[in-house]
């Protein structure tokens, strides 16, 4: 069902919006077509009144963040975009971090640094906003971000929800929000008193070891590892480390990131994607699942 966008945006004039929407300016791989229209809410009630409006419509949509972990086909979403940029309050209540969906984790946590509250540093470097790396339960050296949730506001069914970390069924790159139609509003964090110093310390260490992960154009861990395998050594033994389809890679410094290294289609993604799949299955048994989203018709 594509969007009526005159009447959307006749219904929602006092919301950011903007018209034929480029994913591929959106999504840190730099890929994707069109969205007929984005909305950019600047408060969680007016993200709240955009969604009773689009649920009113029965308007499909999709919520976009950072872009970091997405995949978007050439061929656009014929729905709305429902954008979180602005979303990007963030204030102290002691040891806890309250923020909105679209703050991003580097404010995050250099808010927390500034008054010296640390114990989150391990998410230093992941190019996510809140919302997102709470729906993938984001994370890095076998800690995620779970673990550190007091509350998550929702709107859900109409109505916005206080969500405890229990309720939020975080587990290995899995939460509730996959399975429902909850969206994420914004979220209480816990942190612990650090000297500022300290915390410095902890980030830097953590962005230390993250220089050594791929540059250039990706969408982070394309595969979710197993408990007893690393996808990106799976991929590596199979011999699939630099190899390419049209303008996509994959890295030869860590086989589990596809690179966009010029002119790369979501086609030549998926391509690469099915190529792994399938010779990671035939060679070692494993069968590999995406960690990514994806946006669109593919």
């Amino acid at each position: 069902m594509k969007p009526n966008v005159r009447a959307l945006t006749g219904r929602l004039r006092h919301v950011p919006a903007v018209q034929d929407f480029l994913l591929s300016k959106n999504t840190t791989i730099g890929i994707g077509g069109r969205a007929p229209l984005a909305f950019y809410p600047r408060s969680c009630d007016e993200m709240c009144e955009v969604l009773a409006v689009l649920a009113e419509y029965d308007m499909p949509f999709q919520m976009l963040g950072n872009g970091s972990n997405v995949l978007a086909s050439d061929a656009g979403y014929s729905g709305v975009i429902v954008k979180t940029d602005n979303l990007t309050a963030i204030r102290a209540e002691g040891e806890i971090m309250a923020a909105e969906s679209g703050a991003s984790i580097a404010s995050i946590l250099a808010a927390a640094k500034e008054i010296g509250l640390g114990g989150l540093s391990f998410m230093a470097g992941i190019p996510a906003s809140l919302g997102g790396a709470l729906f993938m339960n984001a994370g890095a050296r076998g800690h995620y971000i779970g673990s550190e949730v007091v509350s998550v506001n929702v709107f859900e069914e109409g109505k916005i929800c206080i969500l405890s970390a229990k309720d939020c069924k975080f587990s290995y790159k899995h939460t509730r929000f996959m399975e429902n139609s909850s969206i994420i509003l914004s979220a209480r964090l816990r942190f612990r008193s650090q000297s500022p110093q300290a915390v410095s310390d902890e980030i830097q260490e953590t962005l230390a070891f993250r220089s050594a992960l791929p540059k250039g154009r990706s969408m982070g861990c394309v595969f979710k590892n197993g408990p007893s395998y690393s996808a990106g050594e799976l991929i590596d033994r199979v011999g699939l480390k630099g190899v390419r389809c049209g303008g996509a890679i994959v890295s030869s410094q860590h086989a589990n990131f596809i690179i966009n290294c010029g002119g790369a289609t979501s086609e030549d993604v998926m391509r690469l994607i099915c190529m792994i799949k399938e010779k990671v299955l035939s060679e070692t048994g494993v069968e590999l699942a995406e960690e990514i989203r994806y946006i669109g018709e593919f």
